[in-house]
This record gives structure tokens, sequence and C-alpha cells, in this order.
């Protein structure tokens, strides 16, 4: 196990240029930037003994999607969209945030955790965008000249693990849309589990727990902060409710 721990979830601010995210009321461990950068989260997963889980990709596969999604975009603000942890945890400094409308995606728990937050006997279930409908998140903005070092974080984050494509599409928002980095669930994934019910979901939710916490603590994070900036999920409500999960 690494030396440098994931920091706990605690209640700060900071607005002193680039703004920082750690909202109050997070429960479990959030990892750092430093941690993603660093390679230290595959680390952690490999001293469980469960790397075999995740179908790795390489480090210089993560880098240089960073570097063309960047290299795509278009003006002096890159735009990366989240709609599950990166709304608590964005584990990155952006200048600007907003909420915004993705329209072809919904939020879904599609993916099986076999590690991280669950194991192979006691999988949980952890959120993807899959296709079709639409879905409310936000999109979080980096000045140009700081977008290769901060969301190097990003990338190294969500393609540690062959589950997700990373697109760029347009996002619709109240100061009009912008087109963001948006990582969508890659169906051929190994743990992709399409469509299940609710009932079903919530199931492994409440049973799913790994070193990264439980399946639990990441469904209440997501839907409290979402409910915070004015997005209510109703699918997020009704699993927390099947799960016994209460949120205020």
């Amino acid at each position: 196990m690494p030396t440098d721990a994931p920091r706990l979830a605690q209640s700060q601010t900071g607005d002193t240029g680039a703004v920082t995210n750690a909202p109050a009321e997070t429960r479990g461990t959030l990892l750092t930037k430093e941690d993603f950068t660093a390679g230290r989260h595959v680390d952690m997963l490999a001293a469980t003994g469960l790397l075999d889980q995740i179908e790795l990709n390489p480090e210089a596969y993560r880098l240089r999607k960073r570097d063309e999604m960047i290299a795509a975009s278009c003006g002096p603000t890159v735009w990366v969209f989240g709609y599950g942890s990166l709304v608590w945890n964005p584990a990155f400094e952006y200048d600007e945030r907003r909420v915004g409308t993705l329209y072809g995606y919904h939020r879904q728990f599609c993916f099986w955790s076999t590690a991280g937050r669950g194991t192979p006997d006691a999988p949980g279930m952890m959120l993807g965008l899959d296709r079709g409908g639409s879905c409310r998140g936000i999109v979080l903005g980096v000045r140009r000249e700081r977008a290769g070092t901060e969301l190097a974080s990003v990338f190294m984050r969500e393609l540690t693990g062959k589950a997700y494509n990373v697109r760029l599409l347009r996002v619709a928002t109240d100061d009009g849309p912008v087109r963001a980095i948006t990582f969508v669930a890659d169906r051929r994934a190994r743990n992709y589990a399409g469509r299940i019910p609710d009932v079903e979901i919530a199931r492994h939710i409440a049973q799913g727990c790994g070193h990264l916490g439980s399946c639990a603590d990441y469904l209440f994070n997501t839907t409290q902060h979402l409910e915070r900036l004015g997005i209510h999920d109703r699918q997020l409500h009704r699993l927390c409710r099947l799960a016994g999960i209460a949120v205020p």
C-alpha cells in the first residue's frame, strides 16, 4: 500500500482563481489529483490482489488520448462533462463550472465493480453514460494553458481500465453550448452489465464494498451533490430507497 494515503472527505471551500471542489458531507475516501497522476490508484488496486479484475490501458495511451482531446477542443477553455464521481470529487483544479445537459446518453448503473467498490464474490455496480436519452450533469472548464497539466489526472483516472470511450460531445448550458470531453460506456467492456432491473442494481449497490469504499457511499454522494446543483435524478433517488440509503 502506498505511503501517501488518500484523504478522507471533509468540508472545505476554495475560491482563489481556479476553483477547487471538495464538497461538504461527502462520504468515504477521496483520491487526490496526485493519486491519479502518480498511478497510486493502480498501486492500491494491486495491493488488494485484484488487479486482474481490470483490463488496464497503458499510461501512454491515456496521456495520448488527453493530448488528442485537448487538441480537438476549440476556444480558450477545455471542458469536461461530469455525471458521477467527477461531480463530487473531480480531483483537479478548474476555472469554471456550469450545469449542463448532454443528449444521446443517460446516467445508468451499467458496470459491475469487482474491484474498488466490490469484489468478485460480492460485486457492486458503478455508473456509466449509456446510449439513449439525456443526462443532466456539470461541465468543468480549464483554461487551455493549464489543461495538459490539470487533465492528466482525469485521463489517468477515467481510462485506467477498458470501460469507457472518450468523445468530444455537445453539452447545452444556460450560458450557451460547449463541446466537452466525455467518457461514455464501452458496451464491449468485460464488466459492462447492460440494463438490469433497479431492484437488482440496488441489491448489488447495498453489498458492494472494496478498498475505495462502498457503492452505497458512491450512490449517496452522487445523488446528494446532484440535488444540491438542482439536478433531481429520480432513478438515483429510487435506488437510494431500494438500497436503504437516506439522502437529506
